[in-house]
């Protein structure tokens, strides 16, 4: 399309209608907003080129219109002014042009650029363009005369409008793909010309940035004072990777040249919030849940009524709804990693990996390693890429270290940095990579008094002994083995033909005359040796006979003196547990361990 801006003057009709016997789409447009209504299609705009200025952020070409200097000397002829004199007013441009062109001896001409009231003078004679009549302070003055350019004059303006039609429409398909691939794109893109001046930028820049004013147009520096993009002007270098504060916000940033048959005409900035990054990568991380990065339970698949593990649950609870370091402390087979896997999926993390690691099997070395992973290079033998660490692995998420009290004083101070800075660097490794992981960490040690032994660092143990847990032995619960051992039984019946339905009572006597040193863990591996040599549907006192044997040998070893202290010691345990819930009978019986009417029996017996 040729469009003609404001041309209401200058044979209109006429050229509408010699553009359209061409071929050509024509329309009249007398104002900004109208042409920008038509902004999505391919156009070649024509004006007097006082109005040119007007058209400067638009992206389409302006073929300026001008008089030539046989239009004036037609006025000359057509008028015979009797002074030998004019003075032209008209534009920078126009005037510029008219004076290479100007060969009339006989007449002088003066010019003036622009329309200053205080510079006319009524004594001489000025000529303008037919244009300039709505701009002159007073265009009834008689001697100011305009002058209208003839038909034939013009036609060089419209071959080249009409011969920029074609290359428009090509050039504007193409501009509107790369807008389309720009304000598409995640990142941020600022794109600079040689001046530093900003031609392009997406919605996302301006958000990084902090903008809401239009940039384009206006040079870099408005936005970004000590703009890193007049370096790259300068030195035609591309920069990688460089992390930077925009507004209060980390982001990371690339930066190239635009070189044309060897010449910087401008650069292109493209950009990323860091925590963008992150996003994307927690989304890769997630899927890392499909490899078993993952929490399997939740604090609800814990077993138990007795009021001990039920307090251990409800702190559990609170505990997940925040964002602080847990140490959970218990002895070997309480269940300490069901708990943490629980604090996991039961807090904001719940979507991001779960990774566990035993700290007491890994030697110093390898642990080191695969808690920070390591560089490509750093060990014979290694991934040729290198490795990332759990740390890393775990981004997003939550790091379980389990047999926290066993690392070496050297990994501690390790892991002390990376709890304060959080942020790790790979083993043979110079890059720190930021990480956002929640520790919980585990043991089955009085890590206070490892403190006092000078075998754990007091600072570690003070990070991590922000929120403590403390599980409860099994000895201490003995009323909920019935709920576990069922629970242990459907576990195993899936892989039996033969389900096991019941277990004896008597068994379950046994069971809680056992102390247990072994916990829960203890528990399930005794179940399942039962379930496997069981042949029938009943769980037998019989088939215990070797739990039955452990627990004599262990009372024969027991101190004579001791033995006869039994009493006194049951005494003193049933009335320590009553104070402790307040004579209330139904609770101390859950805790010891035995029916409500045996705590009675025990009562009357002892007298309290």
């Amino acid at each position: 399309m040729i469009a003609l801006y404001k041309m209401n003057d200058v044979y209109e009709n006429q050229i509408k209608q010699l553009l359209t016997v061409m071929g050509h789409t024509v329309a009249s447009f007398y104002s900004i907003n109208s042409i920008l209504d038509q902004i999505m299609n391919p156009m070649v705009i024509m004006t007097p080129a006082i109005f040119r200025k007007e058209l400067t952020d638009l992206s389409f070409p302006v073929i300026p219109i001008h008089l030539h200097a046989d239009d004036v000397e037609r006025w000359i002829r057509t008028e015979s002014p009797e002074k030998k004199e004019l003075t032209f007013i008209a534009s920078n441009e126009e005037i510029g042009w008219l004076k290479h062109s100007y060969t009339n001896k006989e007449f002088h001409l003066s010019y003036l650029s622009g329309i200053q009231t205080s510079a006319l003078n009524a004594d001489k004679i000025y000529l303008a363009p037919i244009w300039l009549k709505g701009f002159i302070p007073n265009p009834r003055m008689k001697n100011i005369h305009f002058a209208k350019p003839a038909l034939a004059s013009l036609i060089p303006f419209l071959q080249t409008a009409a011969s920029l039609v074609d290359l428009t429409e090509e050039q504007l398909r193409e501009r509107y793909q790369v807008e389309a691939i720009v304000h598409s794109a995640h990142d941020g893109v600022v794109a600079v010309d040689r001046n530093g001046k900003v031609k392009l930028v997406n919605e996302h820049a301006k958000t990084i940035l902090g903008v809401d004013a239009e940039m384009k147009g206006r040079n870099i520096t408005d936005f970004i004072p000590q703009s890193d993009m007049l370096r790259v002007l300068e030195k035609g270098e591309t920069e990688r990777n460089d992390i930077a504060t925009i507004g209060g916000r980390q982001v990371v940033i690339n930066r190239s040249p635009v070189i044309v048959k060897g010449k910087i005409v401008g650069a292109v900035s493209n950009f990323k919030e860091i925590t963008d990054i992150q996003k994307i990568e927690l989304q890769l991380r997630r899927k890392l849940h499909r490899q078993g990065l993952e929490a399997k339970y939740r604090l609800s698949h814990i077993i138990g009524d007795t009021p001990e593990i039920k307090e251990a649950v409800n702190l559990a609870r609170k505990f997940a709804e925040t964002e602080s370091t847990v140490l959970i402390m218990g002895e070997s087979g309480t269940g300490k990693e069901l708990f943490a896997q629980g604090i996991h999926a039961a807090s904001s993390r719940m979507l991001g990996p779960f990774v566990a690691v035993n700290c007491a099997v890994l030697p110093e070395n390898l642990l080191e390693s695969e808690m920070f992973g390591y560089e490509k290079g750093t060990f014979t033998g290694g991934l040729k890429d290198g490795k990332p660490g759990l740390f890393e692995l775990a981004h997003g998420g939550t790091l379980f270290l389990d047999e926290i009290g066993e690392i070496s004083l050297r990994i501690q101070a390790l892991l002390l940095r990376v709890l304060e800075e959080r942020a790790i660097r790979r083993v043979g490794g110079e890059r720190i990579i930021p990480v956002d992981v929640r520790i919980i960490a585990a043991t089955n040690r009085n890590l206070e008094e490892a403190v006092e032994q000078n075998q754990f660092r007091a600072d570690l143990y003070y990070r991590l002994n922000v929120l403590t847990l403390e599980l409860p032995p099994l000895r201490k619960r003995l009323a909920d083995i019935p709920k576990l051992a069922e629970s242990f039984l459907h576990e195993y019946n899936d892989k039996r033909k033969i389900k096991i339905e019941t277990v004896e009572q008597d068994l379950l006597c046994l069971f809680r005359k056992y102390d247990w040193p072994g916990n829960i863990r203890e528990l399930r591996n005794v179940i399942e040796r039962m379930v496997v040599l069981e042949e029938g549907t009943v769980l037998r006192l019989k088939g215990a006979k070797f739990l039955s044997e452990k627990i004599n040998r262990k009372r024969n070893k027991q101190d004579p003196d001791i033995k006869g202290s039994i009493k006194n010691k049951e005494r003193e345990l049933i009335q320590a547990t009553l104070e402790k819930y307040g004579n209330n009978k139904t609770l101390a019986a859950q805790s010891l361990g035995i029916d409500r009417s045996t705590l009675w029996r025990k009562m009357k017996e002892y007298q309290l």
